[in-house]
């Protein structure tokens, strides 16, 4: 019986099998499809048993690693999402916390909330920090926002009300009524999405969980329908952000737990080499398409941290969206072989925007006009373009050239090996 692993980025989908009677292992990769993740998938995984000549009914275990919540989140491509909170209380996601990570900014940015103010409503409920009601649920007003939000046809419904993990009465009891009035919409409550004290970051994990369940909880359904047409019966598990497995189903039920649940596969793989050779700390450093991230071993351990932040508007903490899940603490930055140059300011700036797996880089002929690091490598002649990704991708070193020379070459006055150096420097430095 053998193992299979697959990983879907914003560039590639990696796939990995492990035949432990036979040692061996065998790779496969394959060019991500942003549109549908679970088509590369498809398309993959019959290759990879065709090479490894493995019949699909021998694979015993599935393993998966994926960036697609995290995608939709910082893409802000979830579902239609409604917020239901404790009157007086509508503008928590808005207000966030009152520290600025940058105390002499004047003109400080904060990250933008998922949900805009007129996606949330109120009902009147109060209950204390030690779990006292101090105003009973006013069932009249929840029926009357149930119908609000009805009207507004959403896809998904977060609930987190004031000191709920304290209480998670009312919480419950709303979770009950929108089952009846809005079945088959996603519901999130904060009582099970983030049982923990913090207002905001506590809502902020809820609204995430309800704003990429439904996104989520199709992919794996296609993926489960993938397995089945390929005659692949065997036990699936996604990886946690924590570096933990999760089944599919608790997957669609809590989706914030996988966000970060490739870059953790990472340093978790990191952590194993080390032990192969002796060393308990080892920095781990995974540089993908589009983000390129930096992880620790300590001691033969991952470092976890108990919350972490998406979508920084700047590299510093504070400047992100909370997520109050435990995760394998990462430093991330966006820098990846997909990150797109350009001038700006009379300066080769690079990333954090990506060509992704389409267009792609200008190299891969699929469309891409924008230089990116990986057309700056092949200029330099880091790159074979005659076998590129295993021989199974040729590259078009004229098209890396004309894309350099148009976008930062010619705006700088330079020669296209010196610009394209200057790109590989950035992203290298940085």
């Amino acid at each position: 019986m053998v193992h299979v692993a697959f990983d879907i980025g914003g560039t590639f989908t990696d796939f990995v099998l492990v035949d432990p009677a036979g040692g061996r292992t065998v790779t496969h990769k394959a060019p991500s499809t942003p549109a549908d993740p679970s088509r590369a998938v498809a398309d993959g995984l019959p290759v990879l048993l065709d090479k490894a000549g493995i019949a699909p009914g021998a694979v015993a275990h599935l393993l998966h690693a994926t960036t697609v919540a995290t995608n939709a989140i910082i893409q802000r491509q979830g579902a239609k999402t409604a917020l239901i909170t404790t009157r007086g209380f509508r503008d928590v996601l808005i207000l966030g916390r009152q520290k600025r990570y940058e105390t002499y900014d004047l003109h400080l940015t904060k990250p933008a909330p998922l949900i805009p103010r007129e996606q949330i409503f109120e009902v009147s409920e109060r209950v204390d920090y030690e779990g006292q009601v101090l105003k009973p649920l006013d069932e009249a007003d929840l029926a009357a926002t149930l119908d609000r939000v009805a009207a507004g046809g959403f896809e998904a419904v977060a609930v987190a009300f004031l000191h709920a993990y304290a209480n998670p009465a009312h919480e419950r009891a709303v979770g009950q009524a929108l089952a009846r009035r809005l079945p088959g919409v996603a519901v999130s409550l904060s009582v099970d999405v983030s049982p923990k004290l913090r207002e905001y970051e506590r809502t902020n994990t809820t609204v995430a969980n309800a704003f990429v369940q439904p996104l989520v909880g199709r992919y794996v359904h296609r993926l489960g329908e993938t397995f089945a047409g390929q005659g692949i019966a065997a036990e699936f598990s996604i990886m946690q952000s924590n570096g933990g497995l999760v089944s599919p189903a608790l997957a669609e039920a809590y989706p914030i737990r996988i966000v970060e649940s490739g870059p953790a596969a990472g340093v978790l793989l990191a952590g194993q080499v080390g032990a192969e050779i002796g060393q308990a700390h080892v920095l781990s450093f995974d540089m993908g398409g589009t983000t390129a991230k930096l992880g620790a071993i300590d001691d033969g351990e991952p470092v976890i941290a108990p919350t972490f932040e998406i979508d920084p508007v700047r590299y510093k903490k504070g400047s992100g969206l909370p997520i109050n899940v435990p995760a394998v603490e990462l430093i991330e930055i966006g820098a990846g072989g997909g990150s797109i140059a350009r001038v700006q300011d009379g300066a080769i700036r690079v990333g954090p925007e990506s060509a992704g797996a389409d267009p792609g880089p200008a190299c891969y002929g699929t469309g891409g006009t924008r230089p990116t690091v990986t057309d700056a490598n092949l200029v330099l002649g880091y790159l074979n373009p005659a076998y590129f990704n295993g021989g199974s991708m040729g590259l078009d070193r004229s098209g890396a050239e004309a894309a350099v020379r148009a976008h930062v070459a010619e705006p700088l006055g330079l020669g296209v090996a010196e610009a394209a150096w200057g790109v590989h420097l950035i992203a290298t430095g940085n």
